[in-house]
């Protein structure tokens, strides 16, 4: 049986994979196996699969899987739902539907300041006792059900993975996803780099994607990204690039993760990525040429992959 949501033993919370896999790659969550059954009293321990990975595609994505065995009256044995608090409050004072009923998920452009707070679970408590606890502090609305993630998105890595869930699962049509206030249909969301020309590309950010070049600046102090295919303006191909420097990984609190893929990248023979970004470009000039630039606000902007992890039509 596979789960959207469990309790985390070192997180001390009720985390989906998204979240899971933020604090594994920060240093949170060492081990994948250490999670719960998130229903009430029940003992049955689960394993966060591909927790570890750093590659993403339709096949390797973070879930959570049972391999213990549920207690007796364990809500997500029979099939009912578990009570726990994990769906904020509408401003308007009216509930918000269970997350199984939900089809949209909010992304947001900036993590809290607790996302990565360290965990106050002490080794050796009641795991159970500390469940509860994690449960009471949270000033949310009740109800959730087995399935449906739980959270807000914070980056453009968790909308790629959760567009690869909701294929799978044959549920992308109902899916829809809010940034700034506006729900969107998912495929909606994302746009080929290829050829296309910048007056005729949405006035406002959503995300791009494409193969690219992943190479170190002459400085040493970056890494460039330029993408195979160029915008166009009007008849001029501008080349299409952005920049990931040294600093703006040292600040990023999933350094790790980025580091490796982008120094695992640079040092093939063929230094090539499949890129996620968020954003929306810019011209810049520079000796009289024209490019086109994305500037990144932070890296959850930003994904990086060593392959295409989208259906064959994305390819490209």
């Amino acid at each position: 049986m596979s789960l959207d949501v469990a309790y985390s033993i070192e997180a001390n919370d009720f985390v989906d994979p998204d979240r899971a896999y933020d604090l594994f790659w920060s240093g949170v969550i060492t081990n994948k196996r250490a999670f719960l059954c998130p229903g009430a009293d029940c003992a049955a321990q689960v394993t966060c699969a591909n927790l570890d990975k750093d590659v993403q595609n339709m096949r390797v994505v973070p879930h959570f899987k049972v391999y213990g065995i549920h207690s007796e009256a364990c809500g997500i044995a029979n099939g009912a739902p578990v009570d726990l608090e994990l769906e904020p409050a509408a401003s308007d004072g009216q509930e918000r539907r269970t997350v199984d009923q939900s089809i949209v998920d909010v992304f947001k452009l900036e993590r809290p300041d607790s996302y990565y707070d360290e965990p106050s679970f002490e080794p050796g408590a009641d795991v159970q006792v500390a469940k509860k606890r994690a449960k009471s502090s949270r000033p949310y609305t009740p109800r959730l059900g087995e399935s449906g993630l739980i959270g807000p998105i914070y980056s453009v890595r968790s909308v790629v993975s959760r567009y690869i869930r909701y294929r799978s699962d044959k549920t992308l049509e109902f899916r829809r996803l809010n940034i700034a206030g506006q729900d969107v249909p998912y495929a909606s969301i994302f746009k080929c780099i290829w050829e296309q020309d910048l007056n005729d590309l949405p006035d406002h950010p959503i995300i791009y994607y494409g193969w690219a070049f992943v190479d170190r600046t002459k400085a040493q102090n970056a890494y460039r990204i330029r993408f195979k295919k160029n915008f166009m303006r009007e008849n001029e191909s501008l080349v299409t690039s952005s920049f990931v420097s040294d600093a703006l990984i040292e600040s990023y609190k999933l350094k790790n993760l980025m580091a490796v893929r982008l120094s695992k990248i640079a040092q093939k023979p063929k230094p090539t990525a499949f890129v996620f970004l968020y954003g929306q470009p810019a011209v810049r000039t520079s000796n009289g040429k024209s490019y086109a630039n994305f500037d990144l606000k932070n890296l959850d902007m930003i994904d990086v992959n060593y392959d295409c992890p989208l259906p064959p039509n994305y390819d490209k």
